[in-house]
């Protein structure tokens, strides 16, 4: 498909060539998020670990029975608050840490630096000149989220009347898909409307109030609306996304990973999903750059002077 002269194939295309050009960057990125999640998986099994050590229920769950995992969980509510604030406070730390490893990624997509000593320099460059303005369009993104947060309100009442039915996983996977479905769908496009916004941020460079990240984040979505491009662009990156999980679910199922040997094993197959799909987010960040270029820049506003007669 082509809109102007980008086509879905060009976008993919730029991807690819980021991501080979960049590995310094993208291994950068990853290995943030791994001492992220380690971080934050550590806190919460530690949680887990000092509450349900020494209950057998646990070690079924575990081992992947899901009705003993919902057993535990309900008589534990402290517990449940405790791993729902340490997994809320992972999610708003890296929302913040994202604003600036996402500026740098596209500085360095936009700028095209060579060298590493170049590349690391305007990396944190662009991170620290545009964290702020990155952090009023985060102000600007909740009210895009607003309507997916509504949907998600609605799923979550609509799965907790069927949870309670569900045996196995795959029970599970129905009431799932449709009590969060809407909600997932309604944020990608959100999550879209951001990513064009930031790169017209990064590219252009127009005042950076929050005023200015509004009306970068309106400006997004007319050009989304008028560019189907973009979503192709979006359809292909979570098909990757999704295609990578279910290769890491059937490297994973009906495989007994016991002992150190097994642990590692699963450690390493996680942490190579991980990396694959760091390098998508980057690739998929790079068309997003390739697209952008094509726009027109944002009107400007000339301040008139007025002259006044001796």
């Amino acid at each position: 498909m082509t809109v102007g002269r980008i086509r879905l194939g060009d976008m993919l295309r730029a991807g690819g060539r980021a991501v080979s050009q960049y590995t310094g960057t993208v291994l950068a990125v990853y290995l943030v998020q791994l001492v992220a999640a380690g971080i934050a998986g550590f806190a919460i099994l530690s949680v887990l670990s000092n509450a349900f050590s020494d209950r057998m229920l646990f070690d079924q769950a575990v081992d992947g029975d899901l009705v003993s995992l919902l057993t535990i969980l309900r008589d534990a509510p402290a517990v449940v608050g405790a791993v729902t604030w340490i997994a809320l406070g992972a999610v708003v730390a890296w929302m913040v840490w994202s604003w600036y490893f996402t500026g740098g990624v596209l500085a360095v997509l936009t700028e095209r630096p060579r060298g590493r000593l170049d590349t690391a320099r305007c990396f944190g460059a662009g991170g620290a000149s545009t964290f702020l303005v990155f952090a009023r369009l985060g102000v600007v993104s909740v009210l895009l989220q607003f309507p997916a947060l509504v949907a998600l309100s609605m799923g979550l009442g609509y799965l907790a009347e069927r949870i309670g039915d569900a045996v196995t996983v795959g029970e599970l996977i129905g009431p799932l898909f449709l009590g969060l479905g809407p909600a997932a769908l309604l944020h990608v496009l959100a999550s879209t409307v951001v990513d064009y916004a930031r790169a017209e941020l990064t590219l252009r460079r127009p005042t950076h109030d929050t005023l200015g990240a509004l009306r970068a984040a309106i400006r997004a979505v007319a050009y989304l609306a008028r560019r189907p491009v973009a979503l192709l662009h979006v359809g292909a990156y979570w098909l990757g996304f999704v295609l990578v999980w279910l290769l890491y679910l059937l490297l994973a199922k009906d495989r007994a990973m016991l002992g150190t040997s097994g642990a590692l094993a699963l450690f390493a197959i996680r942490q190579a999903v991980m990396l694959v799909r760091t390098a998508l987010k980057v690739g998929f960040l790079a068309g997003q750059v390739e697209l952008t270029a094509t726009r027109p820049p944002p009107p400007r506003t000339i301040a008139r002077v007025e002259s006044r007669d001796a």
